[in-house]
């Protein structure tokens, strides 16, 4: 009984869905508790002081930090891991896996981050927002491809993976490049010598992987202080573990998967009902309409869309990657509007660029919130409704049904048994 418990957990876990369907929760549970009597009670665990003291040395920070700095670094070590897998021996190795996905990444960043651009030019710290439309949350987007099921065709499920894929590596980019502080030398010399480590260790053919923690974890605190952002420490690490261990098992994805169920069920949950407690009482109604609200609104629902769906429209009209397999423009089109779901990642940039304070009066979260919802609900809509030909229809109808009599006679089987 209690086997099947933990199996039954487990899948769950690891279901795509689980981790989309708990952000949702968490950022229910967030808005309410912020916007209740106990708002203060909120406020006073996230602003909360932890930390260590080692010496002269010390690392003390608020709760929130811990989270946007240091749990966040944990999900951005197991974006490197499924990075390095598909590059290497996955989806991503061949050619002509990459060209599609990788150019409705570019579309999908060049659009919103122009439409953003649009709105705010001219006012030197608005501007600074521009990347937070750019991304796209890759649980929330598969979540509602899968809760759509058979409706979705497996070549475009693929598609939206790869496409979160070349998206992640944009949205590392942009944070190494356009968010990163003033620099610290000592610490910018440590991290060096840490990294000197990860490679020597992956040359000297090291499969233990607590070696590899252990300098990650240096390597995170030195990039913490000097004035790169943190997350690039767990991508850094994770580019280091061999793929492999010494027999030929992997290595990379045992630790992506085993990763892949706390990060469903607690770490972006954790986040988000760190990050999505915004008070709405606090906020105006010039700001709901201010530039940078509608930057970002227009960005992540209009923008994403237009520029992913432009890109994969020219380089299959122009021949340059074939039309995903039984998949129909509309459905194309569908999953592009799914990708303006920024949410998370939308939020992580949104504390960068912005400072994580009030300096929007929360309605930048606001705008995020909307425009992911937005998208998230108009893409589920038009996928169920309005994609699929009278053929599709058909045959899913007939497939079904073959499936459903399948089911029954296995259980009738099993009854007999």
């Amino acid at each position: 009984m209690k086997f099947k418990i933990k199996r039954n957990l487990s899948y769950y876990a690891h279901h795509g869905a689980t981790a989309g369907i708990l952000m949702m929760i968490s950022t229910i549970v967030a808005l309410c508790y912020q916007n209740s009597p106990y708002s203060y009670d909120y406020r006073e665990w996230l602003d909360t002081k932890a930390g260590f003291l080692f010496g002269n040395y010390e690392l003390i920070k608020p709760v929130l930090l811990w989270v946007n700095d240091g749990l966040i670094s944990i999900f951005f070590f197991s974006i490197g891991l499924e990075l390095k897998h598909e590059f290497i021996e996955g989806h991503l190795s061949k050619f002509s896996n990459v060209l599609l996905p990788a150019l409705g990444a570019v579309g999908g960043i060049l659009f919103p981050a122009l439409i953003f651009i649009l709105f705010n030019f001219g006012d030197a710290e608005a501007i600074k927002g521009w990347a937070i439309p750019t991304a796209t949350d890759t649980a929330f987007a598969i979540a509602i491809v899968l809760m759509l099921g058979k409706l979705v065709p497996p070549s475009l499920k693929m598609f939206l993976l790869s496409l979160a894929i070349f998206d992640d590596i944009a949205a590392i980019a942009v944070i190494a490049i356009f968010y990163t502080s003033e620099l610290s030398s000592i610490a910018f010399v440590l991290a060096g010598v840490a990294l000197l480590g990860l490679l020597l260790l992956n040359f000297l053919h090291v499969h233990r992987k607590s070696f590899y923690y252990i300098i990650g974890i240096i390597l995170w605190i030195s990039v913490l202080k000097s004035g790169v952002h943190a997350t690039l420490a767990g991508i850094a690490t994770a580019f280091f573990i061999p793929l492999k261990k010494e027999d030929g098992s992997p290595l990379v994805m045992e630790i992506y998967e085993n990763l892949k169920m706390w990060i469903a069920i607690l770490i972006l949950p954790i986040f988000v009902f760190a990050n999505a407690g915004i008070d709405l009482s606090s906020i105006n109604i010039d700001y709901i309409f201010s530039s940078v609200s509608l930057g970002i609104l227009f960005g992540l629902f209009i923008g994403k869309q237009l520029g992913v769906f432009l890109m994969v429209f020219l380089c299959i009209k122009l021949k340059l990657t074939p039309m995903p397999k039984d998949a129909n423009v509309k459905q194309i089109y569908g999953v592009c509007i799914l990708t303006g779901i920024g949410f998370t990642m939308s939020m992580f940039i949104d504390t960068l660029a912005y400072g994580g304070g009030d300096q929007y009066a929360y309605a930048d979260s606001l705008a995020i919130i909307l425009g992911s919802l937005l998208s998230g609900v108009v893409g589920y809509i038009y996928l169920r409704f309005f994609t699929l030909t009278h053929a599709q229809r058909k045959a899913l109808y007939t497939q079904n049904i073959e499936q459903s009599k399948t089911d029954i006679e296995g259980e009738l089987a099993k009854n007999n048994n």
